[in-house]
Order: structure tokens, then C-alpha cells, then sequence
């Protein structure tokens, strides 16, 4: 009896633990990560991304199954697909169709998937297919093709997995693929790159088709005086990075000057009267590129020591800080910079999590170390913060960027900087390349796509914040008091652009220049084109006069419709020089000439002249009333003389 209800309890039992792992067999694409209990179960996967010329991608994923016991069986299939458009989605085996059901989740989609038959039995196998389509593996954006395939994470029950990309051979050849596939060949007007297992479960796939992207711009700027005195304040201008230029084709009302700070940022500058309230529009033009303009990178030591300091979001001091960094980096750190810089970017990816909760009007800044103790509350600004935080605690140079992303699909590249406007992502400098912009928001949204490697053509800068954590504030920022301004307009663009700068020189200098005396003589060069002017050797000489300068010899960069002004000493050899010459700056190879005229402080100004004479004047006249005075004084005492 005791043996008959003990065997009984037994075979419920195993029956219950044949239901619950048959619940736990998941596959997920996000991460493509099959999960099993106790490794019961094993899968190989070959996998196909047949990418139509429209962009839609149909995926094909032929899977075998493998009972490892002979105690359990499986009789469903859960995975989970790191993107929201899918669509068509079926299931197959031997004996036919299976039952699928989907649910769309925030950032994915689950599939679950019921067999038609048992997987029971010590080596029994399940060949099946699944196939669904999805517009979120590649896209269209602007003058270029963007193809993802999310990463896989490696597991001992994974046998084998290998991934084959197909696109059409119009999308043109590929400018950059991430890792290099295995093999690349070409067939009836389709391109097939092919990934091994182990490519990708370091990173996804990441292939660009174009190098460039356009961009037009239309920004409104708000600015409010709430003092009672005059102020001289400024507005962030989209600037010139290592890989964007930009050209401006209005700014109405024109700055004072547009300057450039130690970030590159360009500053555009205006006063405004006590209570004044200024509305500014910025219209122009970028072009983003796939690789690093600068051929020879070089960060001075004073810049580097400001790009690892801390700051007030970016705590590289604290405690916490140092010590994560010292877990994530080991005990033999890696010997190059983008190796210690990987394995931050990774640890930022995999700790926190994004909470679309948080996309309010009002979003609340935690900073680097808040991120760390709330890594379940994180929107792009602690991805970003705590990248840079643990970056400058490892001595590598980092800052943060703020800009414009475009995104196709907010729920898997959000924007969260100013709510649905802007996006922030960091960068670090590499001795070997210069610097490097990553995204580690997007690779933890995404389920994985590298943007660690390269990043895409679609970030679009507008500041960049390295001196401060604060300043300064991109467009789209600014508003008046009590009023949320959303005034950035950017689209994409398929007309190229030549930027072209075009400057103007100016000599403020008295004219004729009084001889051996010292003057002043100030040059204004103005950039009148419409894209940045560069630094180039600039100087000031003329034939006679001996000109003096403490100032530097270079223009440095000046952006449209900035001024920079250069002040000399200047002067004659002696007082009584009469000639006529030139002035000539030399700037970048163009010569600029002004006429000037030198001539004697007395005998040919007109009011020193007049003084010369009038005191000649006096002087006579004293004279002659001396004389005057003298001669009657004379003639009165011989008059009356005693004879």
C-alpha cells in the first residue's frame, strides 16, 4: 500500500516538474537567450535576416531542440524579441503548424509557441522553424541604411547558432560592419554577411550602408532678463565636432559675437536690457560622419586633467565610484584605454535599467552615484553620468554630449534628456583615435545592438559639456519663466552642402598716425560665410612702422558670424617722420592692405599747430608789452631827471 501511494506521489511529481520546465524553456531575442533548468535541454539555431528593399525584415529561425534526460519532456517554446513592429508571425514542425501567441511588451515582443509534439526521451530531438517579420532591424534613415541584429548571450546549453544577414546590393557597399562577419558574398543582386556564435556574444551586429547623413535645422532660442541691470549673456550654437560640420544660414536677430569655449561649443552672445525678453532663430545645416575628421588627435595635458576631474554629477571621487571601478576593472586592468573603457561601457549597459515612468516635463537629475543606488530608475542621463563618472576614475578623458537622435521607435532608441526632444550620450578620448561617442542608453534599450564599436550616423550634437556638468544647456532648453518651450526642428536631408567661411578684416587705427608717438591699432576679422573659419596663422607689418603684439599669432577658430579682434602697439621713429604706407594683415593666405599716413606731432597737425602758433603769438606779444613797458618806463625817468 505505502509502495503503490509513494509511486503515486512520485509520478505526480514528475509530472509537475515536467509542466514547470516546460513553462521555464524560453528563448529570448532580445537577447536571444535560451534559458533551461539544470541543463536538460540544449538548442542550435540557424538564423536568417532577409532584408527586402523596403526595410522589412523577414526572419527565419530554424531550431533543433535536444533532450538531455530521459525525465522530462518539454511541450512549449517561450522567446522574447527585442523589437515592437513584428508582425506575420508562424510556427512549424514535421507534423505541421503550432499554435503561436504573441504579447507586445514596452520595448519587446513575446512569442510563445506550443509543440505538436512531446520532446521526451534521452537525445530526442525537435527540429521546428520559426518566422516572423519586423520593421525594426533595419531601416532607412536619410542618405544611409542602418541593418541591427540584436547580440546572443552565451550559454552551455547553446550547441550552436550561426547568423546569416542578407540585403538587397542596391543599399550600396557597406561603410562599416560590426564584428567582421565571417564571410561576405554577393548572389543574385543580394550581399550575405554571415556571423559565427561566437561574434555575437561579445555584441550585435551593427552594419551602416553610406557615410554620411544630412540634417536641417530650425531652432528657437528664449531669453529672459529678470535683473534690473543690463545683461550680456549667451546661447549654445550647434558646433563643429570630429564628426559633424555645420553651417548656418540665418540667425536673426544677429549675436554681438559668436565665440568659442575650451569644449568646442559655439556661444552666440547678446544683451539684453533689464526685463528684456529676446526670441532668437538659428536655421542651418549639418553633416554627420561615419569616421573622425581629425587625422592626429592630441589633447593637451591642462584639458586632460579638467576631463577626469569631478564634478557635480560626475562624482569620479566617491568612494562607491572607486571602488566599483575596482571590481570592474580587476585586478590587472586592461593595458589600453578602449579596453578599460569597453568594460565601463558594458557595466553601465548591464546594471541599469531604463524606466519610461520617469519621461516627464520635469525630469529630475540623479548623477552618477544616485544612478548607482537606483539602477532600476534610469532614463539617458544616469547612463550617461555614470559612464563619464567611472571613465574620469580610471583616468580616461570623458564628457557628455546633448543633442538631437533620431529615432524611428522611441521605445527602443528613447529620447529622455528634455522628454521627447533631445537625447544625451557620452564620449571618451582614445590616444589612438581621438575621441569616441558611444551610447550606452541605446545598446540597454535595444536588448543589446553595439554602440559601443561605432556609433550610428542619427547623434547629432548640439553642446558639449566637459568643463561643466551643467553648462551649457542645449537648444531646446530654453524658455521663459513658467513657460516649456519646445522649439527644435530637425529632419532629415538629402541636399549636400559646402560649407564656405568667409572673412572680413577690419584696421581701427588713427589716421595719420602721429610720429614718435606710441599708438594702438586694433584688427577686427569677421567670418561673414557661413560655416567655420579655422585657426590659421595670422599677422600684421608694415614697411616702417614698427609694429608689437603680445598676442597670439594664430586666428583661432571663428565661427559664422563671430569677430576676432588682435590689439598692437604701435610706432615711429622720430618725431619729425612725414610718410605714407600700408598696413597689411596676412590671414590664411589672403592679404588685406589699409593706407596709413604718418606725420609730425607739430608742424603739420592743425590743432597743434594752432596751440604752436598761439603760444608763439603770446610769446611776442608778451614781448613786445615788456618792450612797450620798458622803453616808457625809460623815457619817463630822463623827463624828470634833475638837471
Amino acid at each position: 500500500m505505502f509502495k503503490k501511494l509513494f509511486s503515486q506521489v512520485m509520478s505526480y511529481w514528475l509530472w509537475v516538474m515536467s509542466v514547470l520546465l516546460s513553462l521555464l524553456i524560453t528563448h529570448n531575442s532580445s537577447l536571444i537567450t535560451p534559458v533551461y533548468a539544470a541543463e536538460e535541454f540544449a538548442t542550435s539555431y540557424e538564423v536568417v535576416y532577409d532584408i527586402t528593399e523596403d526595410g522589412i525584415t523577414t526572419v527565419t529561425e530554424k531550431i533543433t531542440l535536444i533532450n538531455l534526460t530521459s525525465q522530462y519532456y518539454a511541450n512549449q517554446f517561450k522567446l522574447t524579441i527585442g523589437a515592437t513592429e513584428v508582425f506575420d508571425v508562424k510556427a512549424s514542425d514535421d507534423a505541421g503548424v503550432m499554435e503561436v501567441n504573441t504579447k507586445k511588451e514596452e520595448t519587446s515582443t513575446s512569442i510563445e509557441v506550443k509543440f505538436n509534439q512531446q520532446v521526451a526521451g534521452l537525445g530526442k530531438q525537435l527540429p521546428w522553424t520559426l518566422q516572423f517579420k519586423s520593421k525594426d532591424f533595419a531601416e532607412k534613415v536619410g542618405k544611409v541604411w542602418e541593418v541591427r541584429a540584436p547580440k546572443i548571450s552565451s550559454s552551455t546549453n547553446l550547441e550552436s547558432y550561426n547568423l546569416t544577414i542578407a540585403v538587397p546590393q542596391s543599399f550600396g557597399e557597406p561603410t562599416l560592419i560590426t564584428p567582421n562577419p565571417k564571410s561576405q558574398t554577393s548572389s543574385t543582386g543580394r550581399l550575405f554577411l554571415t556571423f559565427t556564435e561566437d561574434q555575437i556574444t561579445q555584441s550585435g551586429v551593427s552594419a551602416n550602408f553610406g557615410t554620411i547623413q544630412l540634417f536641417d535645422f530650425d531652432l528657437t532660442y528664449h531669453l529672459e532678463n529678470d535683473n534690473l541691470v543690463p545683461i550680456l549673456t549667451n546661447i549654445a550654437l550647434p558646433p563643429d565636432t570630429a564628426f559633424q560640420d555645420v553651417i548656418f544660414q540665418r540667425i536673426e536677430p544677429k549675436p554681438i559675437n559668436v565665440s568659442v569655449d575650451e569644449d568646442g561649443n559655439y556661444l552666440a552672445w547678446y544683451r539684453l536690457t533689464r526685463g528684456q525678453k529676446l526670441d532668437i532663430q538659428v536655421v542651418g545645416s549639418a553633416k554627420l560622419y561615419s569616421s573622425s575628421k581629425v587625422k592626429n588627435p592630441i589633447l593637451s595635458d591642462d584639458l586632460k586633467r579638467k576631463y577626469t576631474r569631478a564634478d557635480k554629477y560626475w562624482e569620479r571621487d566617491n568612494p562607491q565610484i572607486i571602488s566599483l571601478l575596482t571590481q570592474i576593472l580587476g585586478d590587472t586592468p586592461p593595458a589600453t584605454t578602449s579596453e578599460k573603457a569597453k568594460l565601463i561601457f558594458r557595466y553601465v549597459v548591464n546594471s541599469l535599467k531604463y524606466d519610461q515612468s520617469r519621461l516627464t516635463d520635469d525630469i529630475e537629475r540623479y548623477g552618477a552615484v544616485t544612478a548607482l543606488n537606483n539602477p532600476t530608475s534610469a532614463v539617458c542621463m544616469e547612463f550617461t553620468d555614470l559612464f563619464i563618472a567611472l571613465s574620469r576614475a580610471a583616468g580616461i578623458p570623458a564628457r557628455e554630449l546633448n543633442g538631437f537622435a533620431y529615432s524611428a521607435n522611441p521605445a527602443l532608441r528613447p529620447l529622455s534628456l528634455t522628454k521627447d526632444i533631445l537625447h544625451s550620450w557620452p564620449e571618451y578620448f582614445d590616444e589612438r583615435v581621438g575621441w569616441v561617442m558611444v551610447d550606452p542608453t541605446w545598446e540597454n534599450t535595444t536588448g543589446g545592438v553595439d554602440y559601443f564599436s561605432k556609433l550610428d550616423l542619427n547623434h547629432f550634437v548640439f553642446v558639449t559639456k566637459g568643463l561643466s556638468s551643467i553648462q551649457p544647456i542645449p537648444a531646446g532648453s530654453y524658455k521663459y519663466s513658467g513657460q516649456d518651450s519646445r522649439d527644435v526642428k530637425v529632419v532629415l536631408s538629402d541636399k549636400d552642402f559646402l560649407g564656405k567661411a568667409q572673412i572680413n578684416v577690419e584696421v581701427e587705427a588713427a589716421n595719420p598716425l602721429l610720429s614718435g608717438f606710441g599708438g594702438k591699432i586694433k584688427v577686427k576679422i569677421t567670418n561673414l560665410g557661413n560655416a567655420l573659419f579655422s585657426s590659421t596663422p595670422f599677422s600684421l607689418s608694415s614697411s616702417q612702422i614698427s609694429i608689437q603684439s603680445h598676442q597670439s599669432s594664430t586666428t583661432g577658430p571663428i565661427p559664422a558670424f563671430g569677430t576676432a579682434e588682435f590689439e598692437y602697439n604701435v610706432k615711429t621713429k622720430s618725431l619729425f617722420d612725414s610718410f605714407d604706407d600700408n598696413l597689411v594683415a596676412l590671414v590664411g593666405g589672403q592679404k588685406f592692405e589699409n593706407p596709413i599716413s604718418v606725420r609730425p606731432f607739430i608742424l603739420f597737425q592743425r590743432v597743434p599747430l594752432i596751440i604752436f602758433s598761439s603760444l608763439i603769438a603770446l610769446m611776442v606779444v608778451l614781448y613786445l608789452t615788456i618792450l612797450l613797458v620798458f622803453t616808457l618806463r625809460k623815457r619817463h625817468l630822463w623827463i624828470f631827471r634833475p638837471k
